[in-house]
């Protein structure tokens, strides 16, 4: 994206705030379920926050900011991206300026060009968590980690491919990877 806006796009520009799109970022994710995921994540030693300063023992975020908001993990990148909703969700953080790793000097005024707005998909997100909890019950603790890391890798391999058929090696191996995730697949082809 480049940092040089056209006339036309900003007439199109909406006036914000940080705490603003911070506010819309959360909910879309409490919208959409993401917290489902974490609360399988989280115990099973999958923390994203693990090591962060702004980490409060029992009360979570201390600092939010629109880096950590922005951020996605692999779990959730992935049903982002089978939802479709990866690229909308990029593209909105990306006209968020001023994003570091795990702190940020976005101002506290500025525009974006367009919002977010929370999809009705709490149900793949509990089809997800529910198929995540029963997995990890049979597998090596590490095993969690290493899905969320795979899972992150492979999406951002695709989101940042133009070659379908890179694209569609990557699907197939993403599919190998969520075989036994029987319930998101079902719930999934409710979208279809």
């Amino acid at each position: 994206m480049s940092g040089f806006w056209t006339w036309e796009q900003k007439e199109l520009a909406r006036p914000t705030t940080k705490q603003e799109v911070i506010e819309a970022g959360l909910a879309y994710l409490e919208g959409v379920g993401a917290d489902l995921i974490c609360k399988v994540c989280i115990p099973g030693g999958g923390s994203c926050c693990s090591g962060c300063p702004f980490l409060e023992d029992g009360v979570g975020c201390g600092q939010r900011n629109t880096s950590c908001t922005a951020w996605l993990c692999g779990f959730l990148k992935y049903i982002y991206y089978e939802a479709g909703l990866i690229r909308e969700w990029e593209e909105f953080w990306d006209q968020v300026p001023g994003q570091q790793f795990r702190y940020d000097t976005t101002p506290r005024h500025f525009a974006v060009r367009g919002w977010l707005e929370p999809p009705k998909l709490r149900f793949l997100f509990e089809a997800f968590a529910d198929d995540l909890q029963r997995l990890r019950r049979d597998r090596p603790a590490s095993w969690l980690v290493e899905l969320k890391g795979k899972l992150d890798w492979h999406i951002d391999e695709i989101v940042d491919s133009t070659n379908p058929k890179f694209i569609k090696r990557i699907e197939a191996k993403l599919h190998r990877l969520t075989s036994d995730f029987h319930r998101f697949h079902q719930a999934k082809a409710q979208l279809d």
